[in-house]
């Protein structure tokens, strides 16, 4: 038996499960996320118009809430891929392994934050709407805030979770447990959402739209370790 199907003696698993665990966590949000972000959720946030916002949530908020859902989802799912990644690639880079783990969790920490001012922002809108105790614009102007907080966390939160890419192509590189050249998709994918989130702020008029391709590069890791993964339990 090798040592890649012996079971951790501090957890049970070997390898392969830690693999497809750390895998199968990459594809779920790999759906989740996307789905929640661009077809549920924007179905009403209508952008530019509070007042149509706050209209769509209280009529029908369904969409919106199976959006937070889905990114609830994700955000658990990302929990369970730093657990699997930093036992699978600690072997002999266990230092930088817990610094990776680290930094995904700090990143998720500050997505749920997000995700909190989300679901404030919606029952706000819910539950004010037939309240004598504020006008319309002051529900309007309170679901914007909270909606904006969500907005300006989930830019901090990607951008650490660039960081967080970056790092973790550094342990790909230096890793004996995975190819080298998965760093390159890694570290892209790292840069480009760094570059995404701060050109908002620090060049708002050039269109960076087109990173998102490169932001793709974790999809990379995610295969690899579904594969090899599958490998070893067979």
């Amino acid at each position: 038996m090798d040592d890649d199907s012996k079971p951790n003696s501090d957890v049970g698993l070997t390898q392969g499960n830690f693999a497809l665990i750390a895998g199968f966590g990459l594809l779920v949000m790999v759906f989740a996320a996307p789905i929640a972000n661009f077809y549920f959720m924007p179905q009403n946030l209508i952008k530019g118009d509070m007042a149509a916002t706050v209209n769509s949530l209280q009529s029908n908020g369904a969409p919106f809430l199976i959006g937070t859902c889905l990114l609830f989802v994700t955000y658990v799912m990302d929990i369970i891929v730093a657990w699997a990644l930093f036992w699978y690639l600690r072997k002999d880079q266990k230092a930088l392994s817990q610094l990776v783990a680290w930094s995904r969790l700090v990143y998720t920490a500050l997505a749920f934050v997000g995700l909190g001012s989300s679901i404030m922002a919606y029952d706000l809108a819910v539950s004010l709407s037939t309240s004598n105790s504020f006008s319309e614009s002051e529900i309007h102007a309170m679901v914007f805030h909270h909606l904006s907080s969500a907005k300006s966390m989930e830019s901090m939160a990607l951008t650490l979770f660039g960081v967080h890419l970056g790092i973790l192509s550094i342990l790909l590189w230096r890793s004996k447990v995975v190819p080298n050249w998965l760093s390159l998709p890694v570290g892209l994918a790292g840069g480009s959402y760094i570059a995404m989130y701060l050109g908002k702020y620090f060049a708002p008029d050039v269109d960076l739209g087109w990173l998102i391709l490169l932001a793709l590069g974790e999809l990379a890791l995610m295969v690899w370790l579904l594969a090899c993964g599958w490998r070893e339990q067979n």
